[in-house]
């Protein structure tokens, strides 16, 4: 107890705020002194980043005492200086950033966020700022690698994300006020936003990296269209049909995951029902690409071409899809009970599986009945399997289809029967 009080009179709120500064301004500033060692450049480094730091907690701490002017004047006199001080080093050298004079900006401020104790802001701050200024060369590498369609296709999600979705009305419309603008427009963003990662994850990690992670990364975007291509593939070079196999389940495999995740934003209560059964089916899919392909040497052509990152049309039309989807469970439900609900994640599953999973996780959301939800959208994804296996049958060689056909039945066959063992329960 005693040395408890005597660490806590030691460590004041005071010497702990210094103590703080103190480490925000060694963390941007290691980073700086490393990269003016890299560039021959630069006036800021290890020290003066931490001599900032402390100057804006103590100016912070004192302005109470005396007055708030006190960290405006300073602050500006500060940002005056680095403006003279950039000016003067421009002279010298025609090339030269502001990213120093930004940082240290950022650092005197954080060390006033430290003084009016936002501890945990101020260092997670600082973290991301350090992320920010260290990942310099990462960020022009892939900068180079952008193609102006993905640079058009970002601008457009910015505009959709930023600029339209917070104006969309957020009141409901239409029969049993089923149509809510933010709403749709919220989930058209999220979906598209996945598609962001999973689209750039295929083009900067999995491309050409072999065809299990390749194919992981596409079914992040579209296992339809990682099943689509394969199979194509496997019928031009039928001797890597087992590895083009592998590729359509694996990607597959990723559709339960990330259909998971999908009903966990929208209704955190229907992941518990869906835990098993995913995972169960996930792993099916796993151990059969990981049999395929784990005795073959020869690597097939694994590149992935997804197209546009972010098409328009087909934005709006995943939105038509959810509201078409929203109608049938509505209805279906109303005028055909549980069996209506069957038919609708059936249908839907020939087309899309997460607009009938978004659409069965706030369905459960309103009416609580979660294991019938669960079965509907393992209903789904089971119609949407057995879509991917007439895709593997029909276009890619005898072969492919034949063991696409053996796993995707397996895993069918267990879905049905957990629907009907869990239909049975409940």
């Amino acid at each position: 107890m005693q040395a408890h009080q005597n660490i806590s009179e030691l460590l004041s709120p005071y010497i702990l705020g210094v103590l703080l500064s103190t480490g925000i301004g060694l963390i941007l500033g290691l980073e700086r002194e490393y990269d003016k060692i890299k560039d021959e450049q630069g006036f800021a480094g290890i020290r003066t980043f931490p001599i900032v730091a402390i100057i804006g907690f103590m100016l912070g701490s004192l302005y109470e005492t005396y007055t708030p002017w006190l960290v405006i004047v300073s602050l500006a006199t500060i940002i005056l200086f680095l403006g003279i001080s950039h000016l003067s080093i421009v002279q010298k050298h025609s090339m030269t950033g502001i990213t120093t004079n930004l940082a240290l900006i950022a650092t005197f401020i954080l060390g006033i966020m430290v003084s009016g104790h936002l501890y945990k802001e101020s260092i997670a701050t600082a973290v991301i700022v350090v992320t920010l200024l260290s990942l310099k060369t990462t960020f022009r590498s892939f900068i180079k690698n952008i193609t102006p369609e993905e640079l058009f296709a970002f601008i457009k999600f910015s505009i959709i994300a930023l600029l339209i979705l917070p104006f969309l009305p957020d009141k409901d419309y239409g029969p049993e006020g089923l149509l809510n603008p933010f709403e749709i427009g919220a989930i058209v963003v999220i979906v598209s936003f996945l598609n962001f990662i999973g689209y750039f994850l295929v083009k900067y990690v999995g491309s050409k990296k072999g065809i299990l992670l390749t194919a992981i990364l596409g079914g992040l975007i579209s296992s339809t269209a990682v099943a689509w291509i394969y199979a194509s593939r496997s019928r031009e070079s039928p001797e890597l049909s087992k590895k083009y196999a592998a590729g359509i389940i694996i990607a597959s495999a990723i559709m339960f995951p990330r259909l998971a995740v999908l009903a966990y934003i929208f209704n955190s209560a229907v992941l518990s029902y869906l835990a098993i059964p995913f995972a169960l089916l996930t792993v099916v899919c796993l151990a059969a690409s990981l049999l395929l392909i784990r005795r073959d040497t020869e690597q097939p052509n694994t590149d992935i071409n997804l197209g546009n990152p972010l098409n328009i049309w087909n934005a709006i039309g995943f939105g038509g899809i959810y509201v078409a989807i929203l109608f049938a469970v509505f209805y279906g439900n109303k005028f055909f009970g549980e069996s209506g609900l069957y038919y609708s994640a059936l249908i839907a599953g020939l087309a899309d599986t997460d607009a009938i999973t978004i659409s069965m996780a706030k369905f459960a959301l309103l009416d609580e009945k979660l294991s019938l939800a669960s079965n509907v959208v393992i209903a789904a994804t089971l119609s949407n399997m057995t879509v991917k296996l007439g895709i593997a049958f029909f276009k890619g060689s005898k072969k492919t289809g034949r063991l696409v056909g053996y796993s995707f039945g397996a895993v069918v066959l267990l879905g049905i029967l957990y629907i009907l063992l869990n239909s049975w329960i409940n």
